[in-house]
């Protein structure tokens, strides 16, 4: 059965789930929450302080991904390998030295690590329409006077899914497949042992995937109960409306559909209609009011304060003084949030700022380990296998530390690196020469003894260097990376980054440590992923060099929060905010936000709409994107309790 708990934001629908959870936990009854997947180490957290350790254990947090894997590590495919955003962006990169001069629109930016982002991102939002390379091939015919570079673009599209069936899995398809998994467990008069007599809810959500849709399908036809919250005023839907519930009354009417086609009951759906969050608020109760209705009752709004400020580096400023009141006054950080749109254009200004008032902030951000040492030390051994130069990549390679050289042993022989800048074949013989240069007086002790320590460095790194540079002739990927390890290893690498993270735990404290820990495992990790992506096949290392920059480029670290009480800075996109009492809105100005929609990945608007008169639902239309936009507003302006500025 499925059913539809509808109301606006604050009206209670999370807390109308809670309670349900709670009471089929007091009658020993499994649940499963879905939300997604930034949500799921918050709402972890909510379960277990409302529902309690008993209660607790009765409800089951997932994420369609983690339900995904879920159901595959019961029913099969678990095991299968699937390939990482970085490694997707590397193999649409192979993809299109595979075709060579058969791309002709996109041929000039075959190269740019930017253009394969984009392609990624539009394969992946074809993918999650449900379409394949071969139904873009076809629908591409229909689009017009963009049909060929529409057509060159599921030729790439082709191309990907050819190298991905020799790899690996795509992660959109891993819910495609749990999807049928269960579907087949269905067919065959069974359910998996996890899912047996449960019922699901799900909570925030504003649209489902073509992948998400079929899993649905699958958990309507199996499950007794399937209930979904909607921000949505319940209204009837208009044919062609762009209000601001457009788009959750057309994931309504979606939900419906699929019930019915997998023969579930539709219950009569709940619809909320009080405004709880701001009952005692009610200027922001009028705001939420005006921004759903277009209109509301007149009267004072205390709880809200406008600022014009003639800079965003003043709109950060006057956010870190209203807050310094606020903790003057005993409100926590932990209850105060700072939202904006576009967190590139206010970041550096609010740690600034923050940083000056003494306030603690929390920002998530994608950082990538493209500048760290473990990703320095690789590319310098990277670069000696193409045969860059000894001197300099050497160099480079002792800066990062990750070598077992001494102190004296390294700056030894910087120093004779410095005076004599000594070829390949010079790297190979032992060191003669004066470290102070020309001239030929006798070498004293001190200088003998330098000469000795330069000498003794460059053997303990020129064995492994030409070992790794054998190796990597007319090497498969699968061999270079396995060359690449062995070298740091005879190198004592593993060894100097422990110590360095001992070090900085000594001295910056546990976090950097981790971070630095971190760094060295996601680069590990990529080696192992270009031996996953290309395999056996024979890579010379420039081509080899190229694809591990780009999947450094491509990767993000991810942080973990340091402290239990800071201020969030989030983007209106992306946030996750835990009932915050205070909300300061950044940036709001025309186009700015609300933001006008832009394009995305390597499809236009015009592109979007030809296909979607084929009949295909893409989430990315313009029409979506305008009503998504509104949503972020309306959210951002509404989540605060007590006090918006």
């Amino acid at each position: 059965m499925l059913k539809l708990v509808l109301g606006g934001s604050g009206s209670g629908k999370t807390s109308w789930l809670y309670d349900q959870l709670a009471q089929r936990a007091a009658q020993g009854q499994p649940s499963i929450l879905l939300v997604p997947e930034q949500f799921t180490s918050s709402t972890e957290g909510r379960i277990y302080r409302q529902l309690g350790d008993r209660g607790s254990g009765w409800v089951e947090s997932f994420s369609f991904t983690s339900l995904a894997e879920r159901i595959l590590s019961e029913e099969g495919g678990a095991a299968i390998q699937t390939l990482t955003d970085a490694g997707r962006v590397a193999l649409v990169r192979r993809a299109l030295e595979e075709l060579q001069d058969n791309v002709r629109f996109y041929y000039r930016h075959r190269h740019s690590a930017a253009f394969c982002q984009l392609a990624a991102e539009t394969i992946d939002e074809l993918k999650s329409a449900g379409v394949t390379g071969e139904e873009l091939a076809r629908l591409a015919g229909g689009c017009g006077p963009e049909s060929g570079r529409l057509s060159e673009l599921a030729m790439i599209y082709q191309g990907y899914e050819t190298l991905l069936a020799q790899t690996g899995m795509d992660p959109s398809d891993r819910i495609k497949l749990a999807a049928q998994r269960l579907e087949a467990a269905l067919a065959q008069g069974r359910v998996p042992a996890f899912l047996e007599g449960r019922a699901v809810f799900i909570d925030e959500f504003d649209t489902f995937n073509a992948p998400k849709q079929q899993l649905m399908g699958a958990m309507l036809a199996a499950l007794p109960q399937v209930t979904v919250a909607l921000c949505d005023d319940g209204a009837p839907a208009r044919p062609g409306d762009l209000g601001l519930f457009a788009g959750a009354k057309a994931v309504g009417a979606q939900l419906r559909r699929l019930a019915r086609k997998n023969g579930a009951e539709v219950a009569a759906p709940l619809l909320l209609r009080r405004d709880l969050r701001h009952r005692d608020a009610p200027g922001l109760a009028r705001l939420e009011q005006l921004l759903a209705t277009g209109s509301c009752d007149p009267g004072p709004a205390a709880e809200i304060r406008l600022y014009a400020a003639p800079s965003r580096e003043e709109e950060a400023r006057a956010a870190a003084g209203a807050i310094r009141r606020l903790m003057a006054q005993g409100v926590r950080c932990g209850r105060i949030a700072v939202v904006c749109r576009d967190l590139d254009r206010y970041r550096a200004a609010v740690r600034y700022e923050f940083r000056m008032a003494d306030i603690p902030l929390w920002c998530d951000e994608a950082t990538t380990p493209a500048f760290s040492a473990p990703a320095a030390a690789v590319t310098a051994l990277l670069e000696l296998a193409k045969g860059a130069d000894y001197t300099e990549q050497l160099s480079a390679l002792i800066k990062t530390g990750l070598t077992g050289l001494t102190e004296e042993q390294a700056c030894a022989l910087e120093n004779y690196a410095y005076t004599w800048s000594p070829k390949a074949a010079e790297w190979r013989a032992a060191f003669a020469k004066s470290p102070r240069g020309f001239g030929s007086e006798k070498l004293t002790e001190e200088e003998q003894a330098a000469l000795k320590a330069a000498d003794e460095a460059r053997a303990f790194l020129i064995g492994p260097v030409e070992a790794l540079r054998s190796r990597c002739r007319d090497a498969s990927a699968e061999q270079i990376s396995r060359a690449l390890w062995f070298c740091l290893e005879s190198l004592g690498a593993e060894q100097a980054q422990q110590a360095q993270v001992e070090a900085l735990r000594a001295a910056r404290g546990i976090p950097a440590a981790e971070e630095a820990a971190r760094e060295w495992n996601v680069v590990m990790g990529l080696l192992n992923e270009m031996a996953r992506l290309l395999g056996t096949e024979t890579a010379p290392p420039a081509e080899y060099a190229e694809l591990f920059g780009l999947l450094l480029r491509s990767s993000d670290l991810g942080h973990i929060p340091q402290t239990l009480d800071a201020v969030m800075l989030a983007s209106a996109g992306k946030m996750r905010l835990d009932a915050p009492d205070y909300v300061f809105v950044l940036g709001v100005a025309e186009g700015e936000f609300p933001a006008a929609p832009g394009q995305t990945g390597l499809l236009t608007h015009a592109d979007r709409d030809a296909l979607m008169r084929q009949q295909v639902d893409l989430p990315d239309c313009f029409e979506n994107r305008v009503v998504r936009e509104q949503v972020c507003f309306y959210k951002a302006m509404t989540a605060p309790a007590k006090g918006l500025w």
